[in-house]
């Protein structure tokens, strides 16, 4: 009889460094409220509690938009947040306004992390090689994950050049099936997530084209 493995996945994203609760706006009922939420200390109680509950079988990603946004993460260049999100247990990240600190700062706040950052279409202009790893794995309970990252493909074309400089951004479609297929074949993986920071739409799209996903982890649509 096969092994039945239960796995509870969650992703941060788009929290744009409130570290601190705060007021935010919710569609309810055709209306808008506003009430506080969010903050990197009720995010670490809620994990913890989770991680109690079902027995560390949780995969936590963050999926960016995390390091830029408020004073504390702008003055000191995102790094204030690294502290904070060392503390979550997260096991991956990928990115989009994190280069607003321009790709060598982020890198250097990536180095930071204790959990690494993906991205299979984020390029060096000088060798055409992966400025981040493409993909991680993780075992949870004998299961084994492949977690494969798409960072933000606007960075390059529509936002300020200094955000990409030295780098290239492509969609992803065209590199996603190569690594589904190194994961499932070499790997051996039991499920693929993809952590995407292309966008709803843009995901749907993209998961109609490229099968093989079991997962995928959609942000910047907030």
């Amino acid at each position: 009889m096969e092994k039945q493995t239960n796995l509870t996945i969650l992703q941060l994203n788009d929290t744009h460094a409130y570290l601190e609760p705060h007021q935010e706006m919710f569609w309810e009922g055709g209306t808008t409220k506003y009430r506080r939420a969010g903050g990197f200390a009720k995010i670490a109680g809620y994990l913890k509690q989770l991680r109690h509950e079902k027995e560390d079988a949780v995969l936590a990603l963050d999926c960016g938009d995390t390091f830029h946004g408020t004073y504390p993460a702008v003055a000191s260049n995102g790094e204030v947040l690294v502290p904070a999100l060392n503390a979550l247990g997260l096991a991956a990240r990928t990115a989009h306004w994190e280069f607003a600190y321009g790709p060598e700062q982020f890198k250097k706040l990536t180095q930071m992390l204790n959990y690494p950052m993906l991205a299979i279409n984020v390029y060096e202009k000088a060798t055409d090689k992966l400025a981040f790893e493409p993909y991680t794995l993780k075992e949870i309970n004998g299961l084994k994950i492949g977690i494969i990252g798409i960072a933000c493909n606007i960075v390059d074309k529509t936002m300020p050049p200094h955000f990409s400089e030295g780098i290239y951004f492509t969609l992803g479609n065209k590199e996603l099936p190569d690594y589904i297929h190194k994961l499932k074949q070499e790997e051996k993986v039991d499920v693929i997530v993809l952590i995407s920071h292309l966008g709803f739409p843009q995901n749907m799209k993209l998961l109609s084209e490229v099968q093989g996903v079991d997962v995928c982890l959609s942000s910047h649509t907030h």
